[in-house]
Formats: structure tokens, sequence, C-alpha cells
């Protein structure tokens, strides 16, 4: 039995993509030291220059400019909004598009920390869902699956230097959550890491 050509053409593609999706290297983040309200704001890339935070609640839906998730405050978090429950959601943090001459190529770019949940209270933590696996993209290209545990903690990734460039970006797509008691997705903080 021959299948037709545009069967064959989606069996391909089918077969192209499942394949890119294992290449991605499967990476689990590091619980790290307890959230401490007085101690955000630290050293982090910040310390060579600003990002922008874009979040899209879910597939299909606008990016949207955001502060919470770089305010340096455990106070705050992003929510996902009604109905979505956070899965599909993405955040762009993206870097200036004009980096100083000498900074340019010349920055590193090697970690990611997250406030996973709404960290304000325990009570609000275990309510919304929090952040179980995401997948990563360098200037729109995939390049690490993370695992997160179920964690009040900071927790880091690590990476390889990245060394960045003007109009460089980091997008985080949601893939699985850990679902909450009654509300959808919430982050507190995302934090970059890098320049020293």
């Amino acid at each position: 039995m021959k299948l037709p050509g545009s069967c064959l053409a989606i069996l391909l593609l089918l077969v192209v993509v499942a394949r890119a999706a294992e290449s991605v290297p499967q990476i689990k983040a590091k619980t790290e030291e307890p959230v401490i309200e007085e101690m955000l704001g630290g050293c982090s890339l910040r310390c060579s220059f600003q990002w922008t935070v874009e979040a899209q609640p879910g597939a299909g839906g606008k990016m949207q400019p955001t502060t919470i998730l770089n305010d340096e405050s455990a106070q705050t978090a992003w929510v996902a909004p009604e109905p979505t429950t956070g899965v599909g959601a993405k955040f762009r943090l993206s870097f200036p598009d004009k980096i100083p001459a000498e900074m340019e190529g010349q920055t590193p770019f090697y970690g990611l920390d997250l406030i996973n949940g709404f960290w304000k209270t325990e009570e609000l933590w275990k309510e919304h869902a929090r952040i179980k696996k995401v997948r990563l993209y360098y200037n729109r290209k995939p390049f690490r699956d993370v695992a997160f545990v179920d964690s009040r903690r900071w927790q880091r990734v690590t990476w390889p230097d990245i060394m960045i460039r003007s109009g460089d970006s980091l997008t985080v797509e949601v893939l699985e959550i850990y679902p909450g008691t009654k509300a959808g997705l919430a982050v507190t903080e995302l934090v970059l890491e890098g320049a020293h």
C-alpha cells in the first residue's frame, strides 16, 4: 500500500520534530538557599546591564511587558490569568538592543535563578501552580529542557558561558506544572546569572 505524498510529508515532519526534541539536553535545576526578602537584588547579570521581561500567558497569546518577574521582591508574583493553567506560558528575557562596544560578545551569561510559585505566604504558594518543567530557547533556538522541584527555595540552572550580543534573548516556555489547590501558575522571580 502506498501512502499519499501529503501523508508521507507529515510523517517525515513528525519524525524530524521528535528527533529535534530529543536532542535538547535535559537537566535538573539545583535547589539552593532559602529565599530571604532582604537579600534579593544581589549579584547577577544586572551588574553589567538590565534586561526586559515579557510574558505570554498561553499558546496564541501576545507577549506583554512585565516588571514583576525581575522586581527584586519575593512579595509579588506573575500569575497566569484565568482560565489558563500556565502550561504553554512563555517568558522572554531580552538583553539591550545596543550593548556598549567594549561589552559586545564579551559578557558571559551562564545561568537562571528561579523563585517558583507565589512565595509571599505558604498558603499562596500551595494555592498556585508551580513550574515543573520548562524548555529554554536562546535567540529562539531550543537549548535546554529543565526540571524543577516543588520547593519554595531558590532554584538554579547553569550552562557553559554564552557570550551576549546586542538584542539576544532567553525564552522560558512552561511545559509542565505542579498543580495548585485553587489557581493557575505563579512565578515570583526570574534572575539571569552572568557578568562575573
